[in-house]
């Protein structure tokens, strides 16, 4: 109530902005050994000039002005003074003569002062100038020895700004003992760092657990707002970043400007993530982006203009902070205990943000005050997650102890499952060697009956080709034995067929070989040219150009190009080319096959390459037809690793394409 009370006593006088009386504060029997006395007063003030003790005196037309004021907008010589500008300050304190040791703690300005005390220069902060040239900016808190008097104090500061949005003798110096002073100076600076290094701490714990254990965004804004906290208790108060850091007034008013916007910034979402089931998302995205927007620009823009900022920047966070102070107020009747906790942070927080907004204003010294307001806040938060953490270590333990009785269970259970599959894997190798049996069986079997039904296809076929050399037969048994001989063919084809399947599925490997492409493929050609020149077809070539020798299985290549050619031929009208195309690529060996035959149906080239498929299109020539021909291509181009493929359109003509890896270095392929 006391420091209430105060407060509202020292804005009074701040409304009362001119006061017609002599600049004289009388301090005789008044305790200065041990007390501080503030020098809040009715300082004469000349605008323009810098003026001496004496030279102030002697002013006929006196202006006086209180030291929490600005000069800027105020009425003087019938205008308003602009924020820049200089000025000369004027007080006389009456003290007792006998009254030694005494010290000024002078305050920062608005941006930079000169001292004098009974016309002796005590000291300078920045420099002072006439213009934005000469003038250099800084902050920064000096206590001066004051030479000794005669119980009379003339004290004068020289003030310039040219740098920040107001001007002025803006705090009131502070006058006591030397030794009080600096002890007090001491205390404050002490306690500074106990709460920076606190909130510090606070912050560097919750980011190392959202860094390395849980990645929750309700730490890492947490730290972030400790970590801005901190950067702000620097730049303010004490000054520590300019005092003991050496940092240049723009840096570290920068730092000050910046580090309030995201606090604003990170604050509503730091209470956002910590309750999101109640605060709504809209209401928190307007400042947010206004704070993020406002720092930037502050990087960017000269701190005379963004200073400009602040005003506005302290109005959204009043409106935001009482915007919030509803949200969690109206969620704590449900009882809620940690938002009961929150909103008491809050209130001191919204409390002393509120108080550093007008201290901020009215430049009254507020000491700790921020700092101290938002350690309390944060230490309510930090409560608040120890809380939730604990609830979790909680849940964690039941959790174990559940999981615990579950896994003596399920290890009962693994027990008697894996007995089960015991048995069941006995009965499946059984099963398996007993089928590997059959399959042993039937192999050879297949051998025995291809070799049995082979044999006397093959006979039939000598005996048809005997009756023919013997002549005398009419035109009737030649169609005969021509349909018999065609009917045999047929047989001993799908026979060979078979016998293919049968070797794939034992082959594991192919037996790589190198091969000379250009002789290889011309001699696959001319193989083939004696069957095509009897529908009149003509086998055509473009081979590329192969400089190095390829490797792949040349038996399981020569069944691939086999069937492929013979396909197309079997499929080509009448005078139509079959096109044999190669080409190397990459270690890949890419070739097509084209024809110019009757194609296949679109609704049928699901079916190309599966086993035992009858189509509608048929040899041109009456050839005979297994259907296994091109299940058998691609199962060897498996083989080789390779991949197959075909485009063909009814009545134009069809191109198979096969494109093989180069299996040099004894690579191989397996089934």
């Amino acid at each position: 109530m006391k420091l209430f009370l105060k407060f509202l006593f020292l804005w009074g006088l701040m409304t009362t902005n001119v006061m017609a009386q002599e600049n004289v504060l009388d301090l005789r029997g008044k305790d200065l050994d041990t007390e501080i006395h503030t020098l809040q007063h009715q300082w004469q003030m000349v605008f323009g000039e810098f003026l001496s003790s004496e030279e102030m005196q002697s002013k006929k037309v006196k202006f006086y002005i209180n030291t929490l004021n600005t000069w800027t907008g105020k009425e003087y010589d019938g205008k308003k003074l602009p924020a820049t500008g200089y000025a000369t300050f004027y007080l006389r304190v009456l003290v007792n003569e006998n009254q030694k040791n005494l010290a000024i703690n002078a305050l920062v300005t608005s941006t930079n002062y000169r001292l004098y005390i009974n016309n002796q220069f005590l000291g300078e902060i920045g420099k002072v100038g006439k213009n934005k040239e000469e003038a250099k900016p800084l902050y920064t808190n000096k206590i001066y020895k004051i030479p000794p008097h005669e119980g009379v104090l003339d004290i004068v500061y020289h003030v310039s700004n040219f740098h920040y949005r107001r001007g002025g003798l803006v705090r009131a110096p502070l006058l006591g003992k030397h030794d009080v002073l600096t002890e007090s100076r001491a205390k404050k600076i002490a306690i500074s760092f106990f709460l920076i290094g606190s909130i510090f701490f606070m912050g560097l714990f919750h980011l190392g657990s959202n860094l390395f254990r849980h990645k929750t965004k309700l730490a890492f804004y947490f730290s972030l707002v400790c970590f801005l906290t901190v950067l702000r208790t620097l730049s303010v108060n004490e000054y520590i970043l300019t005092e003991y850091l050496n940092f240049p007034w723009w840096l570290s008013t920068r730092i000050e400007f910046i580090s309030f916007f995201l606090i604003l910034a990170f604050t509503i979402k730091f209470i956002y993530h910590m309750f999101p089931a109640f605060i709504p998302v809209f209401f928190i995205r307007a400042p947010y982006y206004i704070a993020i927007g406002a720092s930037i620009l502050t990087v960017f823009l000269p701190l005379f203009y963004s200073s400009y900022f602040i005003p506005f920047m302290q109005l959204t966070t009043i409106l935001t902070g009482l915007g919030l102070l509803y949200f969690i107020a109206k969620e704590s009747i449900k009882g809620d205990k940690e938002v009961i906790v929150a909103l008491v942070g809050f209130i001191m927080l919204f409390g002393v943000t509120v108080i550093e907004i007008m201290l901020h204003h009215y430049r009254i010294v507020a000491d700790l005050v921020f700092s101290s307001g938002i350690f309390l806040y944060l230490f309510s938060h930090v409560v608040i997650m120890a809380n939730r953490l604990n609830s979790t270590h909680e849940n964690v333990e039941k959790l174990g102890q559940a999981l615990k009785v579950a896994n003596t269970e399920l290890e009962g259970k693994v027990k008697e499952r894996t007995k089960q599959l015991d048995k069941q894997n006995k009965a499946l190798t059984q099963s398996i060697h007993q089928l590997k049996r059959i399959n042993e069986e039937k192999n050879g079997l297949i051998h025995v009956v291809a070799h049995d039904l082979k044999s006397p296809l093959n006979t039939n076929l000598g005996l048809i080709q005997l009756i023919k050399m013997e002549g005398g037969l009419t035109p009737d048994q030649l169609v005969f034995l021509k349909n018999l001989e065609k009917s045999n063919k047929q047989g001993v084809n799908l026979i060979d067929d078979l016998l293919i399947l049968y070797n794939m599925e034992s082959q594991k490997e192919a037996n790589v070989s190198p091969i000379e492409l250009p002789e290889y493929l011309s001699e696959m050609a001319d193989k083939h040219r004696g069957t095509a020149s009897l529908k009149r077809i003509e086998i055509k070539t473009e081979l590329t150009t192969f400089s190095d020798p390829f490797f792949t299985d040349e038996s399981l290549l020569n069944r691939i190009l086999d069937n492929l050619i013979s396909n197309a031929i079997k499929f080509s009208r009448s005078g139509t080319s079959v096109y044999l195309k190669a080409r190397l690529e990459d270690e890949f060996l890419s070739f097509e096959v084209q024809d110019e035959g009757i194609g296949i149906m679109e609704k049928e080239h699901n079916k190309v390459f599966k086993k035992f498929q009858k189509m509608n299109n048929k040899p041109t020539g009456n050839e005979s037809s297994s259907g296994l021909g091109l299940s058998i291509v691609k199962e060897l181009v498996e083989i080789l690793n390779g991949d197959i493929g075909f485009k063909s359109e009814s009545g134009k003509g069809s191109t198979f394409w096969v494109k093989l890896p180069n299996l040099k270095k004894n690579e191989f392929a397996e089934i």
